[in-house]
């Protein structure tokens, strides 16, 4: 089980994200608030196509689409986002357990999946 706990802001502020993304369409495939005992730290990972050709050009757009759409870039700590290519290991393994169209909060936890550990995840979206 996690030992760093999600706070309730964390996972408004990951919801917003995912909202001005789509907004600014942005394109999102995956988007969960992810738990990594390693260094015992939550992040955020956005799937995007965007990644995989220019991960630079996705970082950029992602950052003028929170600048002109209100003041979350000063609230959320980017250093814990994290942009990922579509063949992202993590999303993958719960994307072939989970879906979740939308923007849906989707907790899941204590999972092994085709050998990649979650230990702790709040899901937003994984699409298929």
């Amino acid at each position: 089980m996690a030992a760093a706990v999600l706070v309730d802001a964390d996972v408004e502020m990951g919801r917003e994200l995912v909202r001005i993304l789509d907004e600014a369409n942005f394109p999102v495939t995956g988007a969960a608030w992810i738990f990594f005992p390693d260094v015992e730290e939550w992040r955020l990972i956005i799937r995007t196509p965007k990644a995989e050709k220019n991960l630079q050009q996705a970082l950029l757009e992602m950052a003028v689409a929170l600048d002109e759409r209100g003041d979350l870039r000063r609230r959320l700590d980017l250093a814990r986002v994290k942009l990922v290519p579509p063949k992202d290991k993590v999303l993958a393994a719960m994307g072939s357990i989970v879906r979740a169209e939308g923007l849906s909060a989707i907790r899941f936890s204590r999972n092994v999946i085709n050998g990649v550990l979650i230990d702790d995840a709040l899901i937003y979206r994984l699409a298929a």
